[in-house]
C-alpha cells in the first residue's frame, strides 16, 4: 500500500512521479472535489509507487498505509499516512491498533478531509485487480451512520509500461459512488451493499483481461492505438475489454512478428518511421548529446538505482519502488557532493548547469527510446513498414469504430 504524504509534501510527490515517469494524464478531472469530504478509492497497480503517482495529483488525500512501509529509516523518509496491520502484515509481527487506525480514517473525512484507500490491499500488475476488501465500505458505512456523507470516488491507475523509466501513466476518476442506503438495512448488510457498489465502481475505471496472454496483447495494442493519434491508453484498453474481434487477428500478427523476427519494441510495439526517415535521424542526433550528458553527470545514481530494481525486486510492481527508494537518496548525495565540489572549487555556477543539463536529458528520453527503436527497425530492412501500417490502420479503424 502507498504513502500518504512525505515529509517534504506535495512537491516532492509530484519530483517523485516526474523523474520517473514521463507524462501523467488525468482524465476526468472535472469529477474530482474541490472541497469538502472525501474517500478516494484507488485501484493498486504497481506497489507503493501508485502512492507516489496519486498524491501528486490529488495532495489534499490522506492514505491508508500498511504499517510495513515504515519499517526502515528510508521508509519513514518516503511514506506517511494513518498506518494499518494488514493480515500478513500481522503475521510477520507488525501490530498496529486498527480499530484506532479506522478511528484516524473516519475522523479525517469527518472533518472534511481527502482520504485515500486501495480496496485491494496489495497490488499486482496482471490482467486482473486482486479482491476488494470491505474495509473502504466499513469506513463508508461508519461515516454515513455518524452523518457525513463524503463524496466517494473511485480512480484508476495505467501505466504503459510500469517497471521502466519515464514512460506514461493515465489516471482515470470515475463516477461518484452512490451513498444512499435504504431504510431498514443492518450494518452487515449495508456494508455488502456499499461494497458491491465499490466493486462495479473500480471495475469501471479499470480493466479485467481473461488472462495473461490477452493482457500482454491488449496492452501492445492500446499502445498502437494511442500512437499519432491522441486517443487514451486507457479508453483503448476499455475498448478492446468490451470486445473488439475484429483485431484479434492483428494481435496474432504482431505477436507472431515479435517471436519470429525480434524487432526492437517500445513497451511491446515495434516501431518504424512513418515518412522522412532522415527528420528521425536528425532529432535523434539532436536529443542523444542531453541524454547521454545527463547519464554520464549522474551515473552512480542511475546505477545504484539500476542495480536496486534487479536485486531487491520480487516482482515486476516492485521494480519501480526499489529503484526510487535506493535511486533518489543515491541522486541527493551526488547531486550534493558535486555542489559541494563546485563551491570548494569557486565554481559554484557549475551546480545549476549540471541540474539543467540533468533535468534536460531526462525529459528527453522517451522521445529518444522511441525514435532509437523505429531507426534500428528501419536499419533491419524487409516489410517491416508495410506490416506495421498495415496493423496502425486497422487498429485506429477499430477503434473508430468502438467510439474511442
Amino acid at each position: 500500500m502507498p504513502p500518504a504524504h512525505a515529509p517534504s509534501g506535495h512537491w516532492f510527490n509530484r519530483f517523485l512521479t516526474r523523474l520517473y515517469y514521463h507524462r501523467v494524464s488525468v482524465l476526468h478531472p472535472e469529477r474530482l472535489p474541490g472541497a469538502g469530504p472525501v474517500l478516494y478509492l484507488g485501484l493498486h497497480r504497481n506497489g507503493a509507487v501508485d502512492g507516489f503517482v496519486y498524491a501528486a495529483a490529488l495532495p489534499r488525500a490522506v492514505f491508508m498505509i500498511s504499517t510495513q512501509l515504515r519499517r526502515s529509516a528510508i521508509g519513514r523518509m518516503f511514506f506517511r499516512g494513518i498506518e494499518v496491520a494488514r493480515a500478513k502484515d500481522a503475521e510477520r509481527g507488525m501490530a498496529v491498533d486498527n480499530l484506532a487506525a479506522l478511528g484516524a480514517c473516519v475522523n479525517q473525512v469527518a472533518a472534511g478531509g481527502a482520504l485515500f484507500v486501495l480496496p485491494e490491499g496489495s497490488s499486482d500488475l496482471g490482467p486482473r485487480h486482486l479482491p476488494f476488501q470491505k474495509g473502504a465500505a466499513r469506513i463508508l458505512y461508519r461515516l454515513l451512520a455518524e452523518g457525513t456523507r463524503p463524496a466517494v470516488v473511485p480512480l484508476g491507475i495505467h501505466y504503459e509500461a510500469a517497471p521502466d523509466w519515464q514512460s506514461d501513466v493515465e489516471l482515470v476518476v470515475g463516477e461518484a459512488v452512490d451513498t444512499t442506503l435504504p431504510e431498514g438495512l443492518t450494518e452487515a448488510e449495508a456494508v455488502r451493499l456499499l461494497h458491491r457498489r465499490i466493486t462495479e465502481a473500480m471495475e469501471a475505471v479499470g480493466v479485467n483481461a481473461p488472462d495473461a496472454d490477452t493482457w500482454a496483447d491488449w496492452q501492445r495494442l492500446a499502445y498502437a492505438a494511442s500512437l499519432g493519434t491522441g486517443r487514451s491508453y486507457f479508453a483503448a484498453l476499455k475498448a478492446l475489454e468490451r470486445g473488439t474481434p475484429d483485431l484479434a487477428a492483428v494481435a496474432a500478427e504482431m505477436r507472431a512478428e515479435v517471436e519470429a523476427s525480434r524487432p526492437r519494441l517500445h513497451q511491446g510495439v515495434p516501431l518504424m518511421p512513418i515518412r522522412h526517415a532522415w527528420a528521425y535521424a536528425v532529432l535523434a542526433a539532436l536529443l542523444a548529446a542531453p541524454v547521454a550528458t545527463a547519464l554520464v553527470l549522474n551515473l552512480p545514481a542511475v546505477l545504484a538505482a539500476r542495480w536496486a530494481g534487479r536485486r531487491f525486486a520480487d516482482a515486476p510492481n516492485t521494480v519501480a519502488l526499489w529503484r526510487l527508494l535506493v535511486g533518489v537518496p543515491g541522486l541527493a548525495l551526488w547531486a550534493g557532493l558535486l555542489l559541494a565540489a563546485a563551491l570548494a572549487s569557486g565554481h559554484g555556477l557549475l551546480w545549476p548547469a549540471y541540474a539543467a543539463l540533468s533535468w534536460l536529458g531526462l525529459r528527453s528520453l522517451y522521445r529518444l527510446r522511441k525514435l532509437a527503436v523505429s531507426l534500428a527497425n528501419l536499419a533491419r530492412g524487409g516489410g517491416l513498414r508495410a506490416r506495421l501500417l498495415e496493423w496502425h490502420t486497422a487498429i485506429d479503424r477499430a477503434m473508430t469504430g468502438a467510439g474511442v
